[in-house]
């Protein structure tokens, strides 16, 4: 099934078999079954493309639906073996800064815990807390996701990320003027739909309409960017730990509106896997980080039925 879903969305053996680390033999063999199976054609294939037959277009939703189903069985047996497992995206701040500092935690105190670490796009996270798909958002802005929790765990200042032969970064410090001049690297919209408004917001009071460059979400195309001299990257000052050699941070001279990051989590997940977690995000935090004071650890909480946009992007 997964041999087929991806070459269903390669449309190419030898992407297919790249992508899952197997011979082009080896996809081709279990097409084949596949096809005998059924008694029918799944793909047509010649020396220019590959394509689904109308019976592989039809298969397809069978066949996803299969994987999820079979997916959600390995979820809740996991679960039924391991009751502390839990499935965490980590925007950059926590992967960087505080990530290391639970995992250490956890595997001191709690060396049964099953954490499972991966990175979404705020689109991503959006809709896959919500679905159950993820059960925490680690080192995220308050998103607009009914029914989310939101526990503040840092407050952190902006910073200029630039390359390190940018005409700027020989000055101690920049102003905010300076982005008049000089493009800015921000998120796609279709990976997240904040961060371009939020930098226009941002930049607004000062009579700055930022000339945005688009990139992948990811921090670390972002900084390549940065260090390519493609654009200026906005990011927080925690991040200078995770920057490029050839890459420096300057703060701005101009008081900038600081930025709150925590964990988000749906607040019908009460389990004692969430519970633990969020314990040790709270002590890791306080330990490393500067602790969001003003918020004195209150959780916030979206009703089911207002969304709330509290926040307008996801920097962590």
């Amino acid at each position: 099934m997964q041999c087929f879903l991806t070459l269903a969305e390669l449309l190419s053996y030898n992407k297919t078999a790249r992508a899952l680390y197997m011979s082009q033999p080896t996809i081709s063999f279990q097409i084949k079954s596949l096809e005998e199976a059924f008694g029918v054609r799944l793909f047509e294939r010649d020396r220019q493309q590959v394509r689904l037959t109308e019976a592989g277009s039809t298969f397809r939703n069978y066949a996803q639906s299969i994987m999820d189903t079979v997916d959600a069985a390995h979820e809740k047996l996991n679960r039924i073996h391991s009751p502390l497992h839990l499935r965490v995206a980590c925007g950059p701040v926590g992967q960087f800064i505080l990530l290391p500092a639970i995992l250490r935690m956890l595997a001191e105190r709690h060396p049964e815990f099953d954490l499972e670490v991966s990175e979404l796009t705020t689109e991503q996270q959006i809709t896959r807390l919500p679905e159950g798909k993820v059960d925490a958002l680690l080192m995220v802005g308050s998103l607009p996701i009914p029914g989310v929790r939101f526990d503040p765990l840092y407050e952190d200042t902006l910073v200029a990320v630039i390359s390190s032969h940018h005409v700027l970064a020989q000055q101690a410090d920049i102003s905010v003027e300076s982005l008049r001049s000089y493009p800015i690297i921000a998120s796609r919209l279709r990976d997240c739909r904040f961060h371009q408004p939020f930098l226009r917001d941002l930049l607004e009071p000062f009579g700055i309409t930022p000339r945005i460059i688009e990139s992948p979400q990811s921090c670390t195309v972002q900084f390549a960017y940065a260090a390519a001299g493609e654009g200026i990257a906005i990011a927080t000052r925690a991040m200078e730990s995770g920057t490029f050699s050839n890459l420096v941070t300057k703060p701005f001279r101009e008081t900038l509106p600081t930025l709150q990051l925590g964990l988000a989590a749906m607040t019908s997940n009460e389990s004692s896997a969430m519970n633990l977690f969020r314990s040790v995000a709270e002590e890791c935090a306080a330990a490393i980080l500067l602790p969001a004071q003003q918020f004195a650890r209150k959780p916030k909480i979206v009703p089911r039925s207002v969304p709330v946009f509290s926040e307008r992007i996801q920097a962590g």
